[in-house]
This record gives structure tokens, sequence and C-alpha cells, in this order.
């Protein structure tokens, strides 16, 4: 495991036989696709639409934990919870903290490739 980074992306790589340019790949992708669901996670948090959210979210946790992104992964779990509960001011509290660690994943795994010498967008 990489020092600098907090996420086992070598040992993800070394585990698909992908090197690590291709998984550069994989998570420019995933980074562009979460930040496509936040997008939707805050127009159904402002309709109050816990279906859609209920959705994104499920798509999220597993999508996380595909790429043992354990942190996003854990606060999706966080948020489950408060879904089926239906407890909206705790929904939208989970969500902010969503987003805070999101970008944090985000800054991470970009500066992680970065380092390696790939580019990710």
């Amino acid at each position: 495991m990489d020092p600098y980074c907090r996420y086992d992306l070598k040992g993800f790589s070394n585990d698909l036989g992908l090197p690590i340019e291709d998984i550069a790949d994989l998570f420019s992708d995933l980074i562009k696709e979460f930040n496509s669901e936040i997008h939707e996670i805050k127009t159904y948090l402002k309709k109050k639409d816990l279906e859609q959210l209920k959705r994104i979210n499920h798509n999220i946790k597993g999508i996380s934990a595909n790429y043992r992104i354990q942190d996003i992964y854990e606060e999706t779990l966080k948020i489950s919870y408060a879904l089926t509960k239906s407890n909206y001011k705790d929904i939208e509290t989970l969500y902010d903290n969503f987003f805070v660690v999101f970008e944090n994943a985000a800054r991470d795994i970009t500066c992680y490739f970065r380092r390696k010498g790939s580019l990710i967008t």
C-alpha cells in the first residue's frame, strides 16, 4: 500500500491484473460518474425524492465497495439507514458529510495517480 494514499490502489490494480495506467482510467471514470451522481443527489434532495435518493445511494454503495473506497462505502451505509427511516433532516446532514468525504477521496486518488505519472481528469 502506498504510504501517501489511504486507498490500496496498487492492490486493486494487482487484483485486477491491470497496469496502474489502466486503473487510472477506471478511477477517472469513477470520479466523473460520482460527480454526476452528486449532481442528481442535490436535485433529488431539493425535491425530497427519497426513492431516487435510495436508487443513487445503492449505486454508489456498490461501486465504492467494488473499488475499495471504504470511507465512501461507509457513508452510503449510514445514508441507507437514514433513508429507510425517512428522516429527511438526518439524510441532508449525512449527504453533506458524504460530499466532503467524496471531495477528499477524489483529491487523494487524483494525487496518487499524479505521483505515479498518470493524469486523471
